[in-house]
């Protein structure tokens, strides 16, 4: 979706949408790219060039899930600088040493999982 109102590029591209959900909304956590490997996003370019849209847009991970053969191009071809604040906001999402497991709730999920794939 594009507002070109407000921004030509989509969301995920946009500094403008992202730093609005970052600055207006407070928000704090991860942000994912939307699929690099889509048509929509073929308007950044090549896919190098489409995860450094996202990433100067903001983004703190890129998603390419339908071109595989364009992550080894990607992880090659580009070196995003060091950001301790990206790496702090990728940390949480991290179980630390004094996050703890309920066995009730993760017995409850493996046997949820084990019955999807039945």
């Amino acid at each position: 979706v594009i507002y070109p109102q407000i921004d030509a590029r989509p969301a995920g591209f946009s500094p403008v949408w992202i730093g609005m959900l970052r600055k207006e909304f407070a928000f704090t956590g991860v942000i994912f790219s939307d699929d690099l490997s889509m048509e929509g996003a073929s308007f950044a370019g090549g896919m190098v060039q489409r995860a450094e849209a996202a990433w100067s847009a903001g983004c703190d991970v890129l998603l390419i899930c339908n071109a595989p053969d364009a992550v080894a191009d990607v992880l090659e071809n580009w070196k995003p600088a060091h950001d301790a604040i990206r790496s702090a906001r990728l940390s949480r999402l991290s179980p630390s040493s004094c996050w703890q497991q309920d066995p009730v709730r993760y017995a409850a999920g493996k046997t949820a999982i084990a019955s999807i794939l039945a």
